[in-house]
C-alpha cells in the first residue's frame, strides 16, 4: 500500500476509470481484520512514580493495581513474572492508556530518540499548556523541543497551535498541544489524544498496517521540512519528515507514523516487560484466522511457542511485533469449538437366532 494522498494527475485518471467501474456491481464489504482499539501500553520501572507525574501533569488519575492472571508469563513469554497496572482514562477524545510494571523478570530499560523506528509518543491535547509547562519543569522533566519552550507549529487540521515535547520518568516521549476545545468537551484541561509511531520506512508500514490489520492512513508522500516542527522534535533544519495518520478501526482512537530522512535512527525494539517499552491492544475480528495470516507473512510473534493464550474462557490474545518493533497485542474472541463428528448411523440388529427343534421321536413302549 502507498499513501493515500496521491499526485493530481493520478486522481485524474483515478476519476475516469471509475466511470467503468461504477457500472459493475459494488463487491460486498469485508470486515478488517481490526475492529476496534482497546488501550495504549507503556511499560514503567515504577508505575507509581509515572502515574504521579501524569497525574501532576495532566491532572489524569489512577490507581495501581496488582494484575493476577495466570495468561501472563504465557503472554509475554516470562516465566514467573509478575505485573502490576494503572490504567488511565484519557478525557474527551482520548483512549486508554495502560501503564505497567513487571516484576520477578530481568528487564532492560531504554529511552529512544524521536528519529529512532520503533520510538512512540503520546500526543495529549490541552485547554491550556501553561499548567503542563509549569509542572513540567516543577518536576525536572527533561524537555526535548530544541528551544526548551513551546513553540507554534501548524497542525492539521488545527491550524496554528503551541505545543511542546518532553519526556516521562522514564524516557517516555509526550507532546502537550494547546487545543481550541470542541463543541462537548467535558471539564478539565485534557481534551484527547492520539498515538504516534517513528517508523524506518512509511510505505512498507502502511502495507503491514493496512494488508494485515485493516487500518486506512493518509498522509502525504512528500518528505516536508518544517522548521518549527523540527524544533518541536528537537532536531537539526536539516532533517525532513513524512507523516501518516488515521482512526483505528471500530474506534475513534488515533494514530501517526513519522518517517525522517536526514538523520540516523537506531532501532528501538524493546520487550513488552522493559521499560520504557510501548505497544498496544487492538480487538480483532477473528483471531484464530489471522494469526496463521501473519506468520505466513514473517511477522515476528512473541508470546510463547507463538501460540494464542486462553485469557479466559472467552478470550485469546497473543503479542506481534510490526515492523518497527512496536509490540501489539491482538485480542478476540475464542473460536468456537469444532462441532463433534457425527457416529455412523447404527447397524440394524440382526434377527434373533431360533433355538434348534430336536426332532420327533415315537413314544416308548408301555
Amino acid at each position: 500500500m502507498i499513501l493515500r494522498l496521491l499526485p493530481s494527475f493520478t486522481l485524474l485518471s483515478l476519476a475516469i476509470a471509475s466511470t467503468s467501474i461504477a457500472q459493475a456491481p459494488a463487491p460486498a464489504p469485508q470486515t478488517p481484520a481490526t475492529i476496534g482499539f482497546m488501550h495504549a501500553i507503556h511499560a514503567t520501572r515504577d508505575v507509581a512514580t509515572t502515574l504521579a507525574f501524569y497525574t501532576e501533569v495532566f491532572g489524569i488519575a489512577g490507581e495501581v493495581r496488582p494484575f493476577e492472571n495466570p495468561g501472563v508469563p504465557l503472554l509475554t513469554n516470562s516465566s514467573g513474572v509478575t505485573l502490576r497496572v494503572a490504567m488511565l482514562q484519557i478525557p474527551g477524545r482520548g483512549f486508554n492508556f495502560e501503564l505497567t510494571q513487571f516484576s520477578n523478570v530481568e528487564r532492560r530499560a531504554a529511552q529512544p530518540d524521536v528519529v529512532d523506528p520503533g520510538a512512540p509518543h503520546m500526543k495529549i491535547f490541552v485547554r491550556d499548556l501553561d499548567p503542563v509547562v509549569t509542572a513540567v519543569a516543577k518536576l525536572g522533566a527533561p524537555v526535548v523541543t530544541r528551544t526548551g519552550a513551546p513553540v507554534r507549529v501548524s497542525m492539521r487540521p488545527l491550524g496554528t497551535v503551541e505545543a511542546i515535547v518532553f519526556r516521562d520518568p522514564d524516557g517516555y516521549l509526550v507532546e502537550a498541544i494547546e487545543a481550541p476545545p470542541p463543541a462537548d468537551a467535558g471539564p478539565g484541561n485534557v481534551l484527547g489524544s492520539m498515538m504516534g509511531l517513528t517508523v524506518a520506512d512509511l510505505d512498507q508500514s502502511l502495507e503491514f498496517w493496512h494488508d494485515l490489520l485493516g487500518f486506512e492512513l493518509d498522509g502525504d508522500p512528500a518528505f516536508g521540512s518544517d522548521g518549527a516542527t523540527l524544533d518541536l522534535l528537537g532536531l537539526k533544519p536539516d532533517v525532513s519528515y513524512r507523516m501518516a495518520e488515521g482512526t483505528v478501526p471500530g474506534s475513534e482512537a488515533r494514530i501517526q507514523m513519522i518517517e525522517f530522512h536526514g538523520t540516523l535512527g537506531r532501532p528501538f525494539d524493546l520487550r513488552v516487560t522493559d521499560p520504557g517499552a510501548s505497544g498496544m491492544a487492538i480487538r480483532i475480528a477473528a483471531i484464530d484466522k489471522l494469526l496463521p495470516k501473519l506468520k505466513k507473512a514473517g511477522v515476528r510473534v512473541i508470546s510463547k511457542d507463538g501460540k494464542l493464550v486462553e485469557w479466559s474462557p472467552t478470550i485469546r490474545n497473543v503479542f506481534v511485533k510490526d515492523p518497527n518493533g512496536l509490540n501489539i497485542e491482538l485480542v478476540g474472541n475464542a473460536p468456537p469449538p469444532k462441532p463433534k463428528p457425527l457416529a455412523p448411523p447404527a447397524k440394524p440388529a440382526a434377527p434373533a437366532e431360533q433355538p434348534a427343534t430336536a426332532p420327533e421321536t415315537s413314544s416308548p413302549p408301555h
